[in-house]
Order: C-alpha cells, then structure tokens, then sequence
C-alpha cells in the first residue's frame, strides 16, 4: 500500500496547473473565455419562436439597427430564423436579465391612482 501525503499531492496538482497555465498565452486564454460567450450567444439568441402569428405589434426602429440586425440574423443564424425570432430573443433576455431593476423602477415612478 502507498500512501501519499495530501501536502506532497497537493504540491503536484498545483505544478501541473502552472505547466498547463504557462503553455497557454493570455490570447488563448482570452478565446477560451471569448468562444464560450460567443456560444452562449448564440444559445440564447439564435432560437426559433413558436407562437409567430398572434399578438404581433408593429414597432419602429432605427433604419441602421434594422440594417445591423438583418445581416446579424442572416449571417449568424444562416437563413433559419427571422428577425422577430431575434428580436424576440434579444428583449425575452434583457427582461430577463432586469426584470428587479426594471420593476424596482417602475414602483418608484407610477403612483397609485387611489
């Protein structure tokens, strides 16, 4: 039986974690970090809506954000989905992300009527 001292074990794992850290550059390190973003991006904006035709409202926005928007959604979405599949997304994320800050503000600022 070999028994292996936790101290000398630990001193092991942590000269195999430099020699790893050492053989990747800060750039590697940086795609690493930067390609699971840009997967979770695609994950959370690239997905198609089920219920497409009711409840739709026409809104307006910026002829140059329309333009950015569609060659996002073609370009990255590769033809399968539509903007209001992105668009959808993109807003489902960011009341997601700040629904208390949103809801918070919006307490603040509408008074009861009675």
């Amino acid at each position: 039986m070999i028994i292996i001292s936790r101290k000398y074990f630990n001193q092991k794992t942590m000269k195999k974690r430099k020699k790893i850290n050492k053989r990747m550059t800060p750039r590697e390190t940086s795609n690493v970090a930067t390609s699971t973003a840009v997967q979770q991006y695609e994950t959370y904006f690239f997905k198609e809506i089920q219920n497409r035709t009711r409840d739709r409202k026409v809104v307006y926005i910026r002829k140059e954000f329309h333009e950015r928007m569609m060659r996002i959604v073609r370009v990255i979405g590769e033809n399968d989905y539509t903007l209001f599949d992105y668009l959808n997304n993109v807003l489902e994320h960011h009341f997601d992300t700040y629904q208390n800050e949103i809801t918070e503000l919006y307490r603040k600022k509408n008074t009861d009527i009675f």
